[in-house]
């Protein structure tokens, strides 16, 4: 393959011309920057390279601008983006516009995929917005620029994980939905967001909110999450299902709520006073040792199960959350807040203290507020 013609290729491919395929001016390359691209400034890089220019300018590829007093010295290239399709004929490449085409051509295909009632409009517009901005060079979200297999498993994978039901752990689905237990994973490329952490978000999430209109953010919002979706709890907590009542509060150990167990319970009642919520796993259930009556809920930034206990309790009753005192925790007691409705004011947590970790405290006693003096 001609180095110098590469070059130009690469160069057009940059050029609003290369990526959009809209005819504009022609690309004009000073033929020194463009020797120096391919280190053939001087010897015989530059003798070899001189000659594929001139034998691409007999061809028609390119034109070749040579001083006004002196032929010998070249100046400057210039390559039309009509001349496109030639000049990668000539390299044994597909040109940029078919590439753009092939790409386009995928998300066109996958405007037919079966999805689900409620998603099939907006699967469409998101498919047909994809196939426009890849027919013109246009931003393509998480794909690839060169349609292929990677791009095809993507597309096909989407509306199966529109059409999924129930609640699966993720290596269950991944085996259904990819045949390899670890896949579904890899293509979330999951990313620690916010209040999104934790969750299976990544790039899989943020297609699936643009098809959705945002109803769905995340795989977690299927069904499908790294644990079981459930509300570890501490204390005085009551569920009642038609004639039936569950009673938690004579558990010593902390006990596990599933979400679906949560949602389907026609009543939620505790006889506590208060609830707190507490980030580490570790200070619960140091806390859950204590039997003070405080109904514990175990959280950092709250899942779908916490959410919908906490929303299910009666008002009335006083909210904390106690957390680490380092950016991390008063976020996550932001996101508490704004995800519940309910206003958890701070326990123990104070912007500087050093060190915060919760654990730092020491051993908590019987008594409300469980750590040192406070007006709590």
């Amino acid at each position: 393959m001609s180095r110098v013609l590469a070059e130009i290729a690469a160069r057009h491919e940059a050029s609003p011309a290369g990526r959009t395929g809209v005819v504009g001016r022609d690309l004009l390359v000073d033929a020194e920057e463009l020797f120096a691209g391919i280190d053939a400034r001087d010897g015989r890089a530059r003798q070899e390279a001189e000659r594929e220019l001139e034998e691409a300018a007999r061809l028609g590829l390119v034109v070749l601008e040579r001083h006004r007093r002196d032929p010998s010295i070249l100046e400057r290239v210039r390559f039309a983006p009509g001349s496109e399709a030639a000049l990668y004929a000539r390299l044994g490449r597909r040109p940029p516009a078919e590439r753009r085409a092939a790409l386009a051509g995928q998300f066109e295909a996958a405007l037919a995929a079966g999805v689900p009632d409620r998603w099939r409009e907006g699967w469409r517009a998101w498919c047909a917005g994809l196939r426009d901005s890849a027919a013109t060079g246009g931003a393509i979200g998480g794909f690839d620029r060169e349609a292929g297999p990677d791009n095809a498993e993507v597309l096909a994978l989407l509306p199966r994980l529109l059409a999924w039901e129930g609640e699966s752990l993720v290596r269950f689905a991944s085996c259904v939905l990819c045949g390899d237990s670890k896949r579904l994973e890899s293509l979330a490329n999951s990313q620690r967001e916010g209040e999104f952490e934790g969750q299976l978000r990544g790039r899989l999430g943020r297609m699936l909110e643009e098809i959705t209109g945002g109803e769905i953010r995340a795989l977690d919002d299927l069904g499908i999450s790294r644990t079981t979706r459930f509300a570890l709890v501490h204390g005085p907590l009551r569920f009642r299902f038609g004639d039936a009542e569950v009673d938690l509060g004579p558990m010593r150990g902390p006990v596990r709520v599933a979400l679906e167990d949560v949602t389907r319970a026609e009543a939620v009642r505790t006889t506590a006073t208060r609830v707190l919520t507490v980030e580490n796993e570790t200070t619960f259930h140091e806390l859950a040792k204590l039997r003070s009556g405080v109904l514990l809920v175990q959280t950092s930034f709250p899942g779908a199960a916490t959410v919908a206990l906490l929303g299910a309790l009666p008002d009335g009753l006083e909210w904390w959350h106690f957390g680490d005192s380092d950016d991390a925790g008063f976020e996550i007691l932001r996101v508490l807040r704004e995800k519940t409705g309910r206003d958890h004011r701070p326990l123990h947590m104070e912007r500087g203290r050093i060190p915060f970790e919760q654990e730092a405290l020491g051993r908590p006693r019987p008594e409300w507020p469980f750590y040192g003096s406070t007006d709590h």
